[in-house]
């Protein structure tokens, strides 16, 4: 415990000493216009990466956690990372959600939201593989870290929103028992990073948001065969919600989810 309460200092601290510098580094190659259409560095949330997956590692050597896990770990979150950088920096918005991308697709243009789907489902089913016992569970498993990433990403569209979830989809796991290295240290990174975003100085991007939910889809991945079932039937109304209307809109029209979105951002 005190090792692990040492490491998540230093990716506190490695967080808010990277920011600044990060922000240097891709304010004058990669912005974009947030909903306020004001032009903002696009991507930050690469420093969710660059502190948790070297603190992991360091975890291996100090048998903080074991090589298996932490490989599970840093799988995903360099794969979706990976990901989401290529849609951060190459992507177009001409296309949305999973029915634009692939009518696209149809039409023989391949959009980047339809290269991040597949191959994020590709690395899901890879990481769901590691100790499963059936078929049916390396499917369910994967379907949940692939649709947990994608729904980070819908809600990282207002300052704040994407972060906020993570840490509260955090604090409920931990409240159930569940404990990862990986879900602690990218929450410290969240928190750290936090105020850039709420204060919509910059925004985490695809980078950032597919890491986040990835991560938790590895939480969840853990539940019982009923609450997995449970959280992707979830899932999947969510994401046929999002298809045809506006997430935004239900938040903003929900008191409790405006009320907890608004909190810390910035006000203009």
């Amino acid at each position: 415990m005190q090792w692990l309460v040492i490491l998540a200092a230093v990716v506190y601290i490695g967080t808010l000493y990277l920011m600044p510098l990060l922000i240097k580094m891709i304010a004058p190659r990669q912005t974009a216009l947030n909903y306020r259409n004001q032009e903002i560095p696009v991507g930050l949330g690469l420093v969710f990466s660059l502190t948790a997956v070297p603190t992991l590692i360091f975890g291996v050597v100090i048998k903080l956690t074991s090589l298996s896990q932490t490989a599970v770990a840093v799988i995903t979150i360099l794969s979706f990372g990976f990901l989401g950088l290529i849609d951060d920096t190459l992507g177009s918005r001409e296309a949305r959600g999973f029915r634009g991308h692939f009518r696209a697709l149809r039409n023989g243009y391949l959009t980047t939201g339809a290269l991040k789907a597949g191959f994020g489902l590709v690395t899901a089913l890879l990481v769901s593989s590691v100790g499963a016992t059936s078929l049916i569970n390396i499917i369910l498993n994967a379907l949940i870290i692939a649709l947990n990433a994608n729904l980070a990403n819908l809600l990282d569209v207002r300052p704040g929103r994407a972060g906020k979830f993570y840490l509260l989809a955090a604090f409920v796991l931990s409240l159930t028992g569940y404990f990862s290295p990986a879900l602690i240290f990218v929450a410290v990174s969240a928190a750290a990073y936090l105020p850039w975003d709420l204060n919509a100085e910059v925004m985490m991007g695809d980078v950032g948001s597919n890491v986040l939910g990835a991560v938790i889809g590895l939480a969840v991945i853990e539940f019982s065969l009923q609450g997995r079932a449970v959280s992707l039937a979830l899932l999947i109304f969510v994401h046929l919600y999002a298809e045809r209307r506006s997430l935004t809109e239900l938040i903003e029209n929900t008191p409790i989810l405006n009320y907890f979105d608004l909190i810390g951002r910035k006000r203009t």
